[in-house]
């Protein structure tokens, strides 16, 4: 019994946590989340980078006049300095900007799907950790019944009504009763050890109630994080395609040259120049980024149809575990109870042996077990529909 109630304080040692704290706790300390969170600022760098202006170019060159035979440099050095303006037209840069920002957008959906989904395991780890707390419940109670069997046992050995089999026997049932309560608190300790990895940060225990379970409401595709962040990915699409195009059409550079004559003065012209795209279009470009378009169409198609498949399953097992749960506490539960309750004083009048008794104990504990697997399975259910629908106190 020392060691019972040892392993008791170190289970409950430490800070408790709720399914609140725990969500909170991972939306400011999950690793993933976090480097995606900086990642997003790549693209305020690319915007800036494709919206930026050209930097003008400026040119230096100087020499000699010569008339000697071997070509030593005995004249009059010469000068010329030039500068030189890229001047974006076509609306190359305002295009650029839209691309940087349709890319941001798919980006920052593609993170709000990633933390429904961390989410949604986040959930399913603290009600495990919860369903382990309540399997270990369970397995105390069942221990407390087996303890107070052992007791009366003893007396009536002791009075000389039961024989020494039956004492081995309470003995074992308690020995084992003991086991299975460690077994629990192992099983538990590593729920919380799992829980704390998801989360990212140390959690030392849950607290809640296992047979709270949360509604699940009807979702349409297009409020889906992953819809949406594929829409936007065709949109950047769309974007590319018209900077390449913008891009492909003749670009201007303007400048102007300072040089100086071999008569002593120095002279100042003006230059425009205009890039021809007769050769090379970014016809390649326009390729890549029309075929990638279409691909993501078709992935835009094939998520749709996965979402409304994958709602449908989530609503027919939460319907069905629910229809089971209330099957299971409205008849088979309280009977088993009852017949519990019933076989202890029956045992104790003599009308039931140990055997008898420790069978309608075991199948009644086993119900509470089985209990608190479907509630562990609805919460499971609900951790899917948290990774569309969002986490929802």
């Amino acid at each position: 019994m020392f060691v019972f109630l040892i392993s008791l304080l170190l289970v409950t040692a430490g800070l408790t946590a709720t399914i609140e704290e725990v969500m909170d706790k991972a939306l400011r300390d999950n690793p993933e989340l976090k480097a995606l969170r900086e990642e997003k600022g790549t693209f305020l760098g690319l915007e800036k980078s494709l919206s930026a202006f050209p930097n003008p170019e400026i040119g230096f060159e100087s020499g000699f006049l010569t008339t000697d035979i071997d070509g030593k440099p005995r004249g009059r050095g010469l000068y010329l300095l030039d500068l030189s303006q890229e001047i974006p037209l076509w609306g190359v840069r305002g295009k650029g900007r839209e691309l940087a920002r349709s890319m941001g957008k798919s980006f920052e959906w593609q993170i709000e799907q990633r933390k429904r989904e961390i989410l949604g395991e986040v959930y399913a780890s603290f009600y495990r950790a919860l369903f382990r707390k309540e399997v270990l419940r369970i397995a105390r109670e069942n221990l407390r019944v087996a303890d107070e069997v052992l007791k009366f046992v003893k007396t009536a050995y002791e009075l000389g009504e039961v024989t020494e089999l039956e004492l081995y026997r309470a003995k074992r049932e308690k020995d084992l009763a003991l086991t299975e309560v460690k077994i629990a608190e192992a099983e538990l300790e590593a729920s919380l050890r799992e829980l704390s990895r998801t989360v990212g940060s140390e959690i030392d225990n849950v607290e809640g109630d296992l047979s709270v379970v949360r509604e699940i409401e009807d979702i349409s595709p297009d409020e889906v994080p992953s819809v949406i962040a594929l829409k936007k990915e065709i949109e950047s699409f769309d974007r590319q395609i018209e900077l390449e195009k913008a891009l492909a059409k003749p670009q201007l550079s303007a400048g102007f040259v300072i040089e100086d004559s071999d008569e002593g003065y120095y002279g100042l012209r003006g230059a425009l120049s205009l890039g021809i795209p007769i050769f090379y279009r970014r016809q390649g470009e326009i390729i890549e980024a029309t075929s990638r378009k279409k691909a993501a169409g078709e992935l835009l198609k094939g998520e749709t149809f996965r979402i409304n498949q994958s709602l449908e399953s989530i609503r027919v097992r939460y319907e069905t575990l629910r229809e089971t749960l209330r099957s299971l506490e409205d008849k088979t539960i309280p009977t088993a109870k009852k017949e519990l309750e019933l076989a202890l004083r029956s045992y104790r009048l003599r009308s039931i042996t140990l055997l008898e008794l420790s069978d309608t104990r075991r199948r009644y504990y086993e119900l509470l077990t089985r209990r608190a697997e479907i509630l562990r399975d609805l919460h499971e259910v609900y951790s899917l529909y948290i990774s569309f629908g969002g986490w929802k106190p």
